[in-house]
C-alpha cells in the first residue's frame, strides 16, 4: 500500500462530477502520477500538482451524462447547426426572418392598439360597476337612440333604488365648441373647446387624482370650476390656484380643486369642470322635474352584487312613476297609446369607447369593428409570413436530403432530427422577435399619428407582454415548423443517399394548398383596398344636396349683438363675397331637435332637427326648393317654416304646403302654429354614416343674430377676404375672430374612417409585398429543381417565352383558384363593412377584376426574373455533370 494517499476531497469532486467511463480511466493514472511526484518533488509539491489537475479535468464533455445535460448539450448543438444552416443561405434566412419579423411587429403594434382601445375608462376605481344610464326614444313611426337621460334620473335613482351606490350627472354644451375664458386681473383669453359640467356628487363616481382641493366639496356651489394640471399651469404657471377666479361667461368662476390630467384612454375629457347648477337651462329643467329633454348625461355606480341586467328592470316602472305626470304635460295623457317610450339601459363604462354609437355622445367613440379589421389583417400578415416559412423549408427539403439521409445511417432517431428541425424554426423566430421589436420602436410613432392614438412603446416591455411575446415565439415556431420537420425526417436514406428523393405528392398538395391562401389573402386585401378607397372618395365627392365649395364660414357672430347687421351688409357687399347668409348651424354640427304635432290627425307627430335661418341662408347654401317657396322679408313669415323632402315622407302625404306644425300640443299652455311654406330637397347635414332625417327651418325675424355666417367666396381671392373680414370683426368686437372652411368641416366627419383606412392600405402593402417575397424565394428553388428539365426542353428547340411560360403556368393555375375562393369572401366581407354607412357605392366586379390583375403582374413579374435567368443559362453546363 501506498505510503501517501492524493487529497480525498479532490479526489471525491472528480468521483462525483467524472462520468463512470472516464473516471475509471484516469483515477489510475491520477494516482500514480501523484506517487511519482511525491518521490520526486515531495508531497506538498504533488497535493498540489495533484489540484490542477483535477481542476483541468472539470470539463463539461467529461461530466456525468443526466438526461437534462444531454439536452443541454443537444440544444447547443442543434442552435450551432441552426446559425450554420442560416449563414449558408442567406436568401433563405433573410426571407424567412424579414418576413416573420414583419408579421410578428404586426400583431405586436396591433396587440399594443388592441390593448389601448380596450383599456378604456378602466383606470377609474370600480369602474367595472359604473354604467351610463342610455335612452331608447320611440316615437311615432321612429326610434333614436341616445347617450343623454333626463336630468331627473339621477336624484331619482339616488332617492328611491338603493341598489345604487352613486350616481351623477355630466353635461356639455352642445351648441357652443368653444368658451371663452378671461381672467379679472389680465387681457389674456382662452378659448376652451373642453368645457363640461358635473354635479356635486361627480367625483363620488369617478375617481379622479386631485392634487389642490377635496373632491367632497369641489362642485357643491354654482361658481365652482375644477382645473385639469395642465390648464392650470396655462393660466396661472402652477397647480396651487384654489380660490383662484376665473370669468366665463355668464360670471365668474372659483377655482375649487386641480385633477391630474384626463389620461387619454377615456371618452370622458375636459379642461374645466364647471357646476351644473351654472347653466341655466338646466336648473329650469329641474324646476319644472323635466322627464322629456336628455339633456345630461347619468352615471351610475351599483353595489357591489348588484346585476346590472336585473336593475334594469326597474326602468320601466321608473319612468312611468316619476316621470309620467310631467311627460303628459308635453306629450299629452295619452303618450303611451300615442306610440312614446323612454326606454333606458345601461352601458357599462368600459364599453362606451368601442361599442356605443348613439346619439348626443360625449365624444366621438371608436368602433369595434375597425379593431377587429385590423386585428385579422395583422394575423393575416403573420399567417403570410409562416406560410413562406413553411413553403420555403419544404422547398428546401431537397437541399437537406442528403445532411438527413447521413445523420440516420449514422444513427440518428426521427426524433431527434425533428427536434433539430423545431429548434432551427424557434431559432429564427426568435431572431425575428428581436428585430420586431425594433421595428414596433420605430413605427409606434407613425401610427399613432395616423390614428390619432397615444400608444407607448413602454407597453411592449411590460413583463407579461414579454411572456407572451415568447409563449408566442415558441408557437409560431412549432406551428411553422412542425410540419416541415416532420417531411425532411421521414425522409429515406438509401432512396436520398442514390440521389432519387422527390417531393412527395402529400407535400406539393400542401405547398400548392399554401400558395393558394397566400393568393387568396392578397385578392381579398387587394380588392378591399380598392373598394375602401372608392368608398372613401365617394363620401368626399357625392353630392350632398348643396354647393359645399368655397364657403367661408365665421364662428360665433351671435357675439357680435347689435353689430351684426352692420357686420352682416358689410361683408355682403365686398366684391370678392358673391352671397352671404346666417343660421344657428351649419351643416356636420350638432343641431337642435324638437317634437310637433301636425293640424292633420292622420299625421302622426313628427320629430326633427331644427335650425334658424335668415332669408339669404338658402340661397348662399344652394339648396334646391323642390316645392312652395324660401323665406321673404316682405311676407309676414314669423310663423312660417320650410321642410325638407324626409319630413314630408315622415308625414306621408303628398303636398304638405299649408299644413301646420304645433310646436306643443298640450292643452294648458299656448300652442304656436307654424306654417309650411316650402320644401327643400334632401340634403346632408350629418355626415354619410347616417340617413337624412326630418328638418325643420324656421325663420329668424326681427333682431335675430345667427351663430354662424356663410359667404360664398370667390377662390381666386380667398386670403383677401378672409382678411378684409376679419378686419370688419375686429372693428365691432374685441372677441377673436374665429373662421373655417364649410368643405374642411365637412371632412373633418371621416377623419376616423380615413386613418383605418390608411392603416388598412399600409398592412396590404405590406402583405402583398411579403407573398411576393414569399414566392421569389420559392421561385428560386423551384428554378434550381427544373435546371434540368427546362435545360433539355432548350436543347430541343423550346424557346425563352415558351419556358418561361411553362415555368409560370402552374403559379398561374394556382392564382385562378385563389381568384375563385378570395372574390366572393372579400365581396361579402366588404358589402358588411358598407352597411356601416347609410350612403355608400355599389359594388362591382371591376375591383375584383382589378384585384386578379394585380395579382397576377405581382406573380408575373416576381416570378418572371427566375424564370429569364433560368432560360437564359447555358443548358450544357447544366447538363454536363449527366
Amino acid at each position: 500500500m501506498p505510503k501517501y494517499q492524493p487529497p480525498k476531497f479532490a479526489t471525491s469532486i472528480l468521483a462525483k462530477f467524472l462520468d463512470e467511463r472516464w473516471w475509471s480511466e484516469l483515477a489510475g493514472d491520477l494516482e500514480e502520477q501523484f506517487q511519482d511526484t511525491v518521490e520526486s518533488k515531495g508531497l506538498k509539491r504533488a497535493q498540489f500538482i495533484y489540484w490542477l489537475e483535477v481542476i483541468r479535468l472539470l470539463r463539461p464533455h467529461l461530466f456525468r451524462r443526466s438526461k437534462q445535460h444531454s439536452r443541454i448539450m443537444m440544444t447547443g448543438n442543434h442552435l450551432k447547426i441552426s446559425y450554420r444552416n442560416l449563414k449558408k443561405n442567406k436568401v433563405y434566412a433573410a426571407i424567412n426572418i424579414l418576413g416573420l419579423s414583419i408579421g410578428i411587429a404586426c400583431v405586436m403594434l396591433i396587440a399594443v392598439y388592441v390593448k389601448y382601445e380596450t383599456s378604456y375608462d378602466n383606470f377609474f376605481k370600480d369602474s367595472d360597476r359604473i354604467y351610463r344610464a342610455a335612452l331608447e326614444r320611440v316615437y311615432p313611426g321612429r326610434v333614436k337612440m341616445f347617450g343623454t337621460s333626463s336630468i331627473m334620473l339621477a336624484p331619482t335613482l339616488r332617492e328611491n333604488y338603493p341598489q345604487v351606490e352613486a350616481v351623477t350627472r355630466l353635461h356639455r354644451l352642445f351648441f357652443a365648441n368653444e368658451v371663452p375664458v378671461a381672467f379679472p386681473n389680465s387681457d389674456n383669453t382662452f378659448l376652451e373647446t373642453q368645457y363640461l359640467f358635473g354635479d356635486s356628487l361627480f367625483f363620488k363616481v369617478f375617481s379622479y387624482e386631485f392634487i389642490a382641493g377635496d373632491p367632497n366639496t369641489a362642485l357643491n356651489r354654482a361658481t365652482d370650476v375644477v382645473l385639469t394640471e395642465s390648464t392650470a399651469i396655462k393660466y396661472f404657471g402652477t397647480t396651487d390656484v384654489v380660490g383662484e377666479e376665473l370669468i366665463v361667461a355668464p360670471g365668474t368662476r372659483r377655482v375649487s380643486g386641480v385633477i391630474k390630467d384626463n389620461p387619454a384612454n377615456s371618452h370622458i375629457h375636459f379642461d374645466l369642470l364647471g357646476s351644473i347648477r351654472s347653466v341655466g337651462a338646466l336648473i329650469n329643467a329641474t324646476e319644472i322635474g323635466s322627464w322629456a329633454n336628455p339633456w345630461v348625461y347619468t352615471y351610475l355606480k351599483l353595489r357591489p352584487g348588484v346585476d346590472p341586467k336585473t336593475f334594469e328592470l326597474e326602468f320601466p316602472n321608473l319612468v312611468g312613476t316619476y316621470g309620467g305626470a310631467n311627460i303628459a304635460q308635453g306629450a299629452g295623457t295619452d303618450w303611451k297609446t300615442k306610440g312614446h317610450a323612454f326606454n333606458y339601459f345601461l352601458q357599462p363604462i368600459e364599453s362606451i369607447h368601442l361599442e356605443s354609437q348613439l346619439d348626443v355622445e360625449v365624444e366621438p367613440n371608436s368602433d369595434i369593428t375597425y379593431v377587429y379589421i385590423i386585428s385579422i389583417v395583422a394575423l393575416i400578415i403573420l399567417t403570410i409570413s409562416s406560410i413562406n416559412f413553411v413553403n420555403l423549408s419544404i422547398a428546401r427539403s431537397t437541399e437537406r436530403a442528403k445532411e438527413v439521409g447521413i445523420r440516420k445511417v449514422m444513427g440518428s432517431q426521427r426524433s431527434a432530427l425533428i427536434s433539430q428541425f423545431l429548434t432551427e424554426s424557434i431559432f429564427i423566430c426568435l431572431i425575428a422577435s428581436i428585430l420586431s421589436i425594433g421595428l414596433v420602436f420605430i413605427t409606434i410613432p407613425q401610427f399613432n399619428q395616423i390614428l390619432g392614438t397615444s400608444l407607448s412603446f413602454s407597453t411592449i416591455l411590460e413583463p407579461i407582454i414579454l411572456v407572451i411575446l415568447l409563449a408566442f415565439i415558441f408557437v409560431i415556431g412549432i406551428i411553422s415548423g412542425f410540419y416541415p420537420a416532420l417531411v425532411i425526417s421521414s425522409l429515406q436514406p438509401s432512396k436520398v443517399l442514390k440521389g432519387s428523393y422527390k417531393h412527395s405528392s402529400k407535400g406539393i398538395w400542401l405547398r400548392n394548398g399554401l400558395i393558394i391562401v397566400q393568393f387568396v389573402i392578397s385578392i381579398f386585401m387587394i380588392s378591399g383596398s380598392i373598394i375602401v378607397s372608392q368608398q372613401m372618395t365617394y363620401l368626399t365627392n357625392k353630392d350632398l344636396g348643396f354647393n359645399q365649395e368655397n364657403v367661408l364660414v365665421v364662428h360665433y357672430t351671435n357675439d357680435l349683438a347689435e353689430d351684426y347687421n352692420a357686420f352682416f351688409n358689410e361683408v355682403s357687399q365686398m366684391s370678392t363675397v358673391q352671397k352671404a347668409g346666417g343660421s344657428t348651424f351649419v351643416p356636420g354640427e350638432f343641431m337642435g331637435s324638437g317634437v310637433f304635432g301636425v293640424d292633420d290627425p292622420n299625421v302622426d307627430d313628427i320629430r326633427g332637427n331644427t335650425i334658424t335661418i335668415n332669408q339669404e341662408y338658402v340661397e348662399t347654401m344652394e339648396f334646391e326648393i323642390v316645392m312652395g317657396r324660401n323665406f321673404d322679408r316682405s311676407f309676414n313669415d314669423s310663423l312660417k317654416v320650410i321642410i325638407n323632402e324626409a319630413t314630408v315622407r315622415a308625414m306621408g302625404v303628398e303636398n304638405p304646403i299649408g299644413m301646420k306644425f304645433l310646436s306643443n300640443n298640450n292643452p294648458n299652455t299656448p300652442t304656436f302654429e307654424f306654417t309650411i311654406i316650402g320644401v327643400v330637397k334632401d340634403y346632408n347635414y350629418y355626415s354619410l354614416h347616417s340617413e337624412i332625417g326630418p328638418l325643420i327651418m324656421f325663420y329668424g325675424v326681427g333682431n335675430f343674430v345667427p351663430s354662424v355666417t356663410v359667404l360664398r367666396v370667390n377662390q381666386s381671392n380667398m386670403e383677401e377676404t378672409i382678411k378684409n373680414v376679419q378686419a370688419k370683426w375686429e372693428s365691432l368686437t374685441e372677441e377673436p375672430f374665429k373662421y373655417s372652411f364649410l368643405d374642411d368641416n365637412l371632412d373633418r366627419q371621416y377623419e376616423a374612417d380615413k386613418a383605418s383606412t390608411s392603416v388598412f392600405d399600409i398592412f396590404t402593402l405590406i402583405a402583398i409585398v411579403m407573398s411576393c417575397t414569399g414566392l421569389f424565394g420559392l421561385a428560386t428553388y423551384v428554378v434550381n429543381q427544373r435546371l434540368k428539365e427546362m435545360s433539355i426542353r432548350k436543347v430541343l428547340g423550346a424557346s425563352l417565352p415558351n419556358i418561361i411560360k411553362v415555368f409560370a403556368k402552374d403559379f398561374m393555375v394556382l392564382i385562378c383558384f385563389a381568384f375563385i375562393i378570395g372574390a366572393p369572401i372579400a365581396y361579402f366581407a366588404l358589402e358588411a363593412w358598407l352597411e356601416n354607412f347609410a350612403y355608400h357605392i355599389n359594388i362591382g366586379f371591376f375591383a375584383f377584376l382589378l384585384a386578379g390583375l394585380i395579382t397576377i403582374t405581382l406573380v408575373f413579374v416576381t416570378i418572371g426574373y427566375q424564370g429569364v435567368k433560368m432560360a437564359l443559362i447555358n443548358p450544357t453546363k447544366v447538363l454536363r455533370s449527366d
